[in-house]
């Protein structure tokens, strides 16, 4: 690029055709060309007149300089005049540009392509060989320098990942046949990612590294999973936040957005502001839910998927209620409801009915010898759970050491530890186990059982124990049974064995077992546990967060679908069996340190391109050309009519 003051040129060789314009000034001030002499005897007549309005025998002036303005404002455009261009490339080292190309450059990616072509074309003009590194985690091998005009074609095609950026593993070998000096380009999406800092210091040794930051905010937004799943959006700015979109489909089965969420107040730690967004929407509402994005933002970093985990629960409630209104406060389903119906979705009725629903969790008050136990036993060894509450029905069957789907063996009879006829006084609960569902919650003193049917002793009863009272008898025990798991609770779901159901300790324990179903409440690295699954691609994103249907849907095991997205496993929705699980690219963010980088401004504008101008100054001098030459010819037309006349 030639500099001329505030004025550049990226193409400054055509400039030489400006010295053609002397020439050419000449070449038309001999137009019209001279007419051709022929001796007509006859002209002898026309001796001595005048013609009023001569013919001009040259082109006037002012047409000659329109036309030479036209031209000189043609080639002044091909020449690729700048105002005030930015700030040229230092050095005449090999260029290299390393480009991030994650999710979190896809927001301004066709301004950082900008900047990259520009480069290429200064490279270009001093005959400086480039490379160009694309760190997306798929370049393999050394890098190689060439002619910077050949890379152009392939930067235009480059796109984001719909991963986070990845460098090279082993700086070394991808610099291996690169020159000793180089001038360093490096567009950054301004966030910190493994391998940055050994590239950065492996570049350095080698020249100059310029360093373009990004010029707006980096947003992610990430699912939180637990009894209640929501949203958290994190941004690298401090600014107000945008809402999140909820797109789904509507009653007529076409995508469009149902509903805005706004986020809460930020938590600010290392330049990055976290903000929860709670997901409070009915539940007809939130099962339609396909997708969440940040609105304004095109990133997959800004879409999370909905899977199994966002949806409402579907619970069944099996056992007797009381329909007067006396009774009702002694029916266990009176307490049940109560408990599950706000985070989860109810259906009540006979075993075999509710079976039909396909229900998540199916909770059994006082239920023994159902006639449905089969399907039942089917059901949970496909991947259902089954929460089972003991009572006074169950204490009197006499059958009950053959009850089956019970985690452990029961003794007949029920414990009463705090009634009227016993001697001893209710007992409260232990303190919960750290590695238990219900970890963490606090146990309140009113919390007390005054009756329990007791577990036969066994190997194995310690391992399935999740609740004890304070003499350390079980509960709450839990078994597993195929890919489903039993839960049995030793007393009643009402107050008659116990004060639990009417503390806030037995709403929380509830929660968390109903999170423990497997179709609702698994994470994608709780599904992918297993070694021998494997998860194939349903719909995918790109690194602009679109979604679309895979070409050729490969399956990712287990153990790399756990790692998170990744080339050979983008950001998507996934399926193994009946199991669906969202692999979404949003997550935590780290700003990056540049120490001994020069930091070019990336809202510095990068110069007005004047060619558009100019051009359009060509076309409106060659049409006041057309205008003034019609003109001309239209009062020569006038004359030779006076004349005839």
């Amino acid at each position: 690029m030639l500099v001329l003051g505030p004025l550049g040129f990226l193409a400054p060789w055509l400039l030489i055709a400006l010295a053609a314009l002397p020439v050419l000034w000449l070449i038309l001030r001999a137009m019209p060309p001279s007419p051709k002499l022929v001796r007509f005897p006859g002209t002898r007549l026309l001796l001595g007149l005048r013609d009023p309005q001569p013919v001009a025998q040259h082109t006037p002036w002012w047409l000659l300089l329109l036309r030479v303005l036209a031209i000189a404002a043609l080639i002044l455009a091909f020449a690729g005049p700048i105002w005030k261009p930015a700030p040229q490339q230092q050095g005449d080292a090999p260029l290299l540009i390393v480009m991030d190309a994650g999710w979190t450059a896809a927001s301004d990616w066709p301004q950082r392509q900008a900047r990259a072509l520009r480069a290429l074309g200064q490279a270009q003009s001093a005959g400086q060989p480039a490379a160009l590194l694309l760190a997306d985690g798929t370049s393999e091998g050394a890098l190689a320098f060439q002619a910077a005009g050949d890379l152009e074609a392939q930067l235009r095609g480059m796109v984001p990942a719909a991963w986070e950026t990845r460098y090279p593993q082993d700086p070394a070998a991808t610099l291996a046949q690169a020159p000793n000096r180089l001038a360093v380009l490096w567009l950054s999406d301004g966030l910190d990612h493994p391998g940055r800092g050994a590239l950065q210091s492996a570049l350095a040794a080698r020249g100059q590294v310029t360093v373009v930051p990004p010029a707006s905010a980096r947003m992610s937004l990430e699912l939180v999973a637990g009894d209640q799943p929501s949203l958290r959006l994190r941004s690298t700015g401090q600014g107000v936040p945008p809402q999140v979109l909820a797109i789904g489909l509507d009653p007529q089965g076409a995508p469009r957005e149902l509903a805005r969420l706004s986020a809460g107040d930020p938590v600010t730690d290392a330049g990055i502001a976290a903000r929860p967004v709670p997901i409070d929407l009915p539940s007809e509402l939130r099962n339609r839910i396909a997708r969440f994005e940040i609105e304004g933002q095109a990133s997959a970093g800004a879409v999370v998927l909905a899977d199994d985990s966002v949806r409402r629960r579907k619970v069944a409630l099996v056992g007797q209620d009381s329909t007067s209104e006396g009774q009702r406060l002694l029916s266990p389903l009176h307490y049940l409801r109560r408990s599950l119906a706000p985070r989860a979705d109810l259906i009540e009725g006979g075993l075999g009915d509710v079976l039909q629903a396909s229900p998540d969790v199916i909770v059994l008050a006082d239920q023994v010898g159902l006639p449905e136990t089969e399907a039942l036993q089917d059901w949970v060894d496909q991947g259902g759970l089954l929460i089972r509450f003991a009572g006074p029905r169950m204490a009197a069957d006499e059958y009950l050491g053959q009850e089956p789907l019970l985690p452990v063996r029961l003794r007949a009879g029920g414990r009463d530890i705090g009634g009227a006829l016993s001697w001893g006084e209710a007992r409260g609960l232990r303190p919960f186990p750290a590695d238990g569902p219900f970890a963490g919650l606090t146990v309140p003193q009113d919390a007390t059982v005054r009756a329990q049917l007791l577990a036969e002793p066994s190997p194995d009863l310690a391992a399935r124990t999740l609740a004890q009272l304070s003499d350390g008898t079980p509960l709450v025990t839990r078994a597993p049974l195929g890919q489903g798991q039993i839960v049995l609770f030793h007393t009643t779901a009402n107050a008659e064995w116990s004060d639990l159901a009417l503390s806030g300790l037995f709403v929380q324990m509830l929660d968390r077992l109903v999170a423990t179903a497997r179709a609702s409440a698994e994470t994608p690295e709780t599904q992918a546990s297993d070694d021998d699954t494997f998860w194939t691609p349903v719909q995918v994103l790109d690194g602009f967060g679109r979604v679309s249907e895979p070409k050729d849907p490969v399956p990712v095991a287990a153990a790399d679908f756990a790692r998170g997205p990744a080339p050979g496993a983008p950001a998507g929705l996934y399926r193994s069996g009946e199991r669906s699980a969202a692999l979404n690219a949003g997550g935590p963010m780290a700003v990056a340190n540049w120490p001994g980088a020069v930091i070019e401004d990336a809202a510095q504008s990068p110069g007005t391109d004047l060619r558009g101008w100019l051009i359009a100054l060509a076309a409106a001098l060659f049409a006041l050309d057309a205008l003034g030459s019609a003109w001309l010819a239209r009062g020569r037309s006038r004359s030779s009519k006076g004349v005839t006349a």
